[in-house]
């Protein structure tokens, strides 16, 4: 008599992220989903098997979901969402529709940018003697003037830039496309500085002192260095793409403009930029009126 074993939800942990990735999903990703299944939802329903699952079950998952911090709860229940029905697509019944985990409602995220003001601070912070400095110029002026993540902008060689046309082709760093983007005088201008200074024959535009490729231990003086100049603001590398958008925006680029410079998969992302310069609008009308 062969007895069946019922599959826990654990079980399905593994299989899952080999379905990201063989979509295609970015590592950074995969592992984001990775910390969820091995905290909250491990914690909460790892060892439940999928049958005796029911949807009162998502308080627990929601409550383990804090210790991931303040979206914490809000993202175990997407995780969960999105592995539900990935179980239900491979053939494996199950006992209610993802579709009714109600998602938990978590405070907005502000979307931070820096003012003409801020960015000038934090220009003539910055110490044109040396390699380090000439060298965060340049990637900050690379950031505000192409909307390139920190990962995207340090993993370009030389040869990928085509000053002619003031353009380059990258790989997206979420969705891996090869996606076109738009370099300004002024920032080609920097890069050029940047080479000049460093009077080396190495392949790739930005490089660490020591003559390597950037690596994340060597771009984090732009974090350290930023972080004493009184911008009370998150100050990391990321927050020169959301300038870029904003500003974008508030130059009167229309929505489908934005979202194909700042190359977002969802539409949904380039509104949450426009919501947020209309509420800055409506802050200024309101202290002129």
């Amino acid at each position: 008599m062969c007895v069946e074993i019922a599959m826990k939800i654990k079980d399905t942990f593994e299989d899952y992220l080999k379905y990201l990735k063989q979509k295609g999903m970015s590592e950074s990703t995969i592992k984001e989903y990775r910390r969820f299944f091995s905290g909250s939802l491990s914690h909460s329903i790892g060892e439940r098997e999928i049958s005796s699952l029911r949807l009162i079950d998502v308080v627990s998952v929601i409550d383990a979901g804090r210790a991931h911090g303040e979206y914490g709860p809000q993202r175990s229940v997407v995780t969960l969402r999105r592995l539900m029905k990935y179980i239900k697509d491979s053939g494996e019944p199950v006992p209610f529709d993802w579709r009714d985990l109600e998602i938990p409602k978590v405070p907005q995220k502000q979307k931070e940018y820096l003012t003409n003001e801020e960015i000038e601070k934090i220009r003539d912070s910055l110490d044109m003697t040396t390699h380090a400095g000439v060298r965060t110029r340049a990637l900050i002026e690379v950031l505000l003037d192409t909307g390139m993540r920190i990962s995207e902008a340090i993993s370009l060689d030389k040869t990928d830039i085509d000053w002619e046309q003031k353009e380059t082709v990258i790989t997206n760093a979420k969705t891996k496309d090869r996606e076109k983007v738009y370099f300004t005088d002024r920032s080609l201008e920097w890069i050029k500085k940047y080479f000049e200074f460093r009077k080396d024959n190495l392949p790739f535009v930005f490089v660490s002192g020591r003559g390597r490729l950037l690596s994340v231990t060597s771009r984090n003086y732009m974090r350290t260095h930023l972080q004493n100049l009184g911008i009370k603001k998150h100050i990391k590398h990321h927050i020169f793409r959301k300038t870029f958008a904003t500003v974008l925006i508030q130059g009167g680029a229309d929505i489908t403009a934005v979202g194909d410079l700042c190359r977002h998969k969802s539409p949904r992302t380039t509104l949450q930029y426009y919501a947020a310069v209309n509420k800055e609008r409506s802050k200024e009308i309101h202290q002129k009126v």
